[in-house]
């Protein structure tokens, strides 16, 4: 609501507060208990209507978006881990890690925030569903990969969860830290070519397609992509049958616009590709 509709609405419990109070007052010795039961009843009622429909305080208690310390810098690009799981590992697992922690505050602000109550269900379920892809991405080590014994193939396997776990780290923090500062979510995917790299602040066209993609400023003049293992040497992570068809077909969330919430709706239910791009939500990223 706005200030003035918090103002109406603020009458509007007083009037029925002092409604109730001259009633009580008014009442004979017999009826004085029924009355005062009316008059705690309409009270409660009036302030638990004003908590809901208003951005009065009214008893709420002040959160603080506290995250555990020291926290990696989630926004940083990381370095290429030139094709070696192991070396991503050290960087997505205290990611991961760091959102699990503060994922339990998405649930608490979905019922304090400002923003529009929609909005705020949406982005909790969101930064939970971000938590739990990004905790189940950093599991598979290097030699699990669902079709071994490939080393090539499990490594790019385990490469590519690990750099899920990264974006949907950021994707669940994102989604917290707009809970936290009242403000709505603005497009932030990652890079195509390679989600490691800055953010993806440019827009393209992969050659031959009509797809738009988001790139970063450097691979929008030279592309770098991300290489993963095969048996034939490495490759873009996009052309890999061993990264999960999800992550690769998304870009990651890179496929612009609404990329992080396709992704949501991929680790949520299965889809990918096409059917993950065309579900509808609520909240853009």
């Amino acid at each position: 609501m706005t200030r003035t509709g918090d103002l109406l609405a603020l009458a509007a419990a007083a009037g029925v507060s002092t409604g109730a109070a001259w009633l009580a007052a008014a009442a004979d010795a017999g009826q004085r208990y029924e009355a005062g039961l009316v008059l705690g009843l309409a009270a409660a009622l009036s302030v638990a209507l004003l908590r809901r429909f208003t951005r009065l305080p009214l008893g709420r208690r002040p959160y603080t978006f506290a995250l555990p310390l020291p926290a990696p810098d989630w926004r940083a690009p990381l370095p290429d881990p030139h094709g070696d799981p192991e070396a991503l590992r050290p960087h997505a697992e205290p990611r991961a890690r760091l959102l699990s922690d503060a994922s339990a505050l998405g649930a608490a602000l979905r019922h304090s925030c400002a923003l529009p109550p929609e909005l705020r269900t949406e982005l909790a379920a969101s930064a939970t569903s971000a938590s739990i892809q990004a905790s189940n991405s950093v599991l598979p080590p290097a030699g699990d990969g669902p079709l071994g014994p490939d080393p090539a193939y499990d490594a790019a396997y385990a490469l590519g969860e690990l750099v899920a776990a990264v974006e949907f780290s950021r994707i669940g923090l994102r989604a917290l830290e707009a809970l936290v500062t009242e403000r709505p979510l603005r497009a932030d995917p990652p890079c195509w070519f390679n989600p490691l790299h800055e953010r993806g602040r440019t827009r393209t066209v992969i050659a031959g397609t009509t797809e738009e993609i988001a790139v970063c400023h450097g691979c929008a003049r030279e592309p770098a992509p991300l290489l993963v293992p095969s048996a034939a040497g490495p490759v873009p992570y996009y052309e890999s049958e061993a990264v999960d068809p999800r992550w690769r077909l998304l870009g990651y969330g890179a496929v612009v616009p609404g990329g992080a919430a396709a992704m949501i709706a991929a680790a949520r239910d299965g889809f990918c590709g096409d059917g993950a791009r065309q579900l509808g939500t609520k909240v853009r990223w």
